[in-house]
């Protein structure tokens, strides 16, 4: 599946809005305010759908690796596989156990999720223990990790993962994190959306 192809697909899909930029195509999707980016060489599969919720939509199978992912793009979200847990932290860190975590999460789910965290962890009538939260706090990087390897770049929702991140992270049990330079240069966004805008539209 070439460029063009990919593309006139994914583009049957109403209220998005696609484009070719430099090798990829790109598929915005205004109701996150994200993007997905995508290789035509990575896209294996695809077939149209109508989402539980009634909207039309698109299901890609997408080669990340070794691994085959279910990527699905409707008019209003995007869903995909968050990332393994045991992937996230060093081999030898201890593996907090960790919520039951869904196979698929929408991009509106993750936001509202880590969003409504975020804005509880100031809260002192909040009575999470420390290994729930920081439970919690991984299954949310999860989430993001995913986001990044489906090829979306959710700066706001990581946002208010580094305000918790830094307000608790000292007291938690998740971790140390394994390095991982895509995650770094997210965290480079959000610092340098930080200085241009306020906290509150970095994180709303």
């Amino acid at each position: 599946m070439d460029l063009e192809e990919l593309a006139q697909v994914i583009a049957e899909v109403p209220e998005i809005e696609v484009s070719i930029e430099g090798g990829l195509v790109v598929t915005r999707v205004p109701a996150i305010g994200d993007a997905v980016r995508l290789e035509p060489v990575d896209v294996l599969d695809w077939e149209y759908l109508i989402a539980p919720s009634g909207v039309p939509g698109i299901e890609l199978e997408v080669r990340r690796g070794h691994e085959r992912l279910p990527l699905i793009i409707t008019v209003d979200d995007v869903v995909f596989m968050p990332a393994y847990a045991a992937d996230m932290v060093e081999p030898d860190a201890p593996l907090l156990r960790v919520p039951s975590s869904p196979n698929l999460v929408a991009y509106s789910e993750m936001h509202r999720d880590v969003r409504a965290l975020g804005k509880a962890i100031d809260d002192p009538a909040l009575e999470l223990d420390p290994e729930t939260l920081g439970a919690t706090l991984l299954v949310h990087r999860c989430f993001l990790a995913g986001a990044l390897r489906a090829g979306l770049w959710p700066v706001r929702v990581a946002a208010w993962w580094e305000y918790m991140w830094a307000r608790v992270g000292n007291d938690m049990l998740a971790g140390p994190f394994r390095a991982d330079p895509v995650w770094d240069q997210l965290m480079a966004d959000v610092t340098e959306a930080r200085r241009h805008v306020t906290p509150e539209n970095v994180t709303p």
